[in-house]
């Protein structure tokens, strides 16, 4: 069994986001992670709108690959970066991901550390993200709660 494979599925449910340059807010996620056949490998596909009006907001695309013991997360996000994290789950469904690598567009703001901490509990994904961006050090940015349907 590859450590990835508790996440896979087609998850929705909703988030809160905060930072400190911005607004605090809320969205809705749809979030599939689907296996590629005969690979330790899935593909990643995230999307959110604004919880009030509907709206597009946050998307991001990619991969997660089981190495080992291991998880790799390689994702593009639409606001101008790529991102690499990886994990090395303690107990099934409990994934700490931290990013090896960032890199940004020449128009993307700048984000420097990632981290994902992801649990899933039967068919219940919580995760929690934190960022260093824009100059600032590691802080709560996210945190969702979405239902596998």
């Amino acid at each position: 069994m590859n450590p990835h494979e508790a996440l896979l599925g087609r998850w929705t449910g909703g988030g809160s986001g905060e930072y400190p340059t911005i607004e605090p807010f809320s969205y809705n996620e749809t979030l599939e992670i689907t296996a590629v056949p005969d690979k330790p490998l899935a593909r990643w596909l995230s999307t959110t709108t604004d919880a009030a009006s509907g709206e597009p907001r946050h998307s991001e695309v990619g991969f997660i690959r089981s190495a080992g013991d291991s998880c790799e997360l390689y994702l593009a996000h639409v606001f101008g970066i790529t991102e690499v994290t990886v994990a090395t789950p303690t107990e099934p469904g409990s994934f700490h991901f931290e990013s090896i690598s960032l890199t940004g567009s020449p128009t993307a703001k700048e984000v420097t550390a990632v981290t994902r901490r992801i649990s899933v509990h039967r068919d219940v994904l919580e995760y929690d993200l934190s960022m260093a961006a824009v100059g600032l050090e590691m802080t709560h940015h996210l945190s969702a709660r979405l239902v596998r349907s």
